[in-house]
């Protein structure tokens, strides 16, 4: 068998150039104070043996990152909020930079799959196409309210299988502190039970059922409690929460998005 290697010949340079990700460059406030945005993209490839047909992991990363009034405390949480799976940068407060960051991730994730699937494919060398892996980030930033940025990552993760897992990621930025913003920052204490009711209703209405346990037949929230995800999109209007694939339904039903009006949210909000 063919030694396995992580050479110049396995991994392909990896290509770190300021780069859009999709999202265009956002401002806000004076010239002075401006916050605007630019991206970083690291690209990379681990083949496992000599032979470049045989098993390989591919990594691209495009990462927003913000430039101006609360940058560095805007991109360290972004970096820390669990955008980037594994989530290597939450176990520590050492401050790094998002083209750092990026560097990181890649060299970690690709340094992992050489050590699990390397041993998995000593031991199964008869099926190489079984130990491909693709991690694909794509992230922008969008701005619906006034009062708050919006992170968004799209995310396609391989490692494997019948087919990989495309997911959408959103963390909200308070535009004046730089924080990300959680729930309990936006409602009430004691809101869980209300959002919980909103969320049950607007899916009812949605797939055209009388109540929970219509939704439970159809495979939404069977067998768990319901809850409102931290991944949710602050719109102008509205609040739209996002479970992805395979989180509160069956895979079939993919993607599910939660759209509530604020004027419903209000009682719950603060003020």
């Amino acid at each position: 068998m063919k030694k396995l290697v992580f050479s110049a010949f396995a991994l392909l340079a990896a290509t770190i150039m300021a780069t859009s990700c999709g999202g265009g460059t956002t401002k806000n406030g004076s010239a002075d104070d401006s916050l605007t945005f630019d991206s970083v993209k690291v690209d990379s490839t681990l083949s496992l043996t000599e032979d470049t047909a045989g098993p390989r992991c591919h990594v691209s990363l495009c990462l927003t990152f913000a430039q101006g009034k609360n940058a560095e405390l805007i991109n360290d949480s972004i970096i820390r909020s669990g955008i980037l799976s594994p989530d290597y940068f939450s176990i520590t407060q050492e401050k790094i930079t998002p083209q750092e960051a990026a560097d990181s991730f890649v060299t970690r994730y690709l340094e992992a799959y050489k050590k699990d699937y390397g041993e998995m494919y000593k031991a199964d060398p008869n099926h190489g196409a079984s130990y491909n892996c693709e991690y694909l980030v794509k992230t922008y930033v969008m701005q619906d309210n006034d009062k708050y940025y919006t992170y968004v990552a799209n995310i396609y993760n391989y490692g494997g299988g019948a087919h990989g897992n495309s997911i959408v990621v959103a963390r909200n930025i308070d535009a004046e502190t730089g924080k990300i913003v959680a729930l309990k920052d936006i409602f009430v204490p004691g809101y869980e039970q209300g959002l919980n009711d909103l969320i049950v209703k607007n899916l009812c209405e949605k797939y055209e059922v009388a109540d929970l346990k219509g939704l439970q037949d159809k495979t939404i929230f069977m067998g768990i409690d319901v809850y409102a995800p931290d991944n949710f999109i602050i719109g102008d209007d509205d609040i739209t929460f996002i479970y992805s694939p395979d989180e509160i339904a069956s895979h079939a039903e993919g993607e599910i998005r939660v759209e509530i009006s604020n004027d419903d949210l209000k009682p719950l909000m603060r003020k």
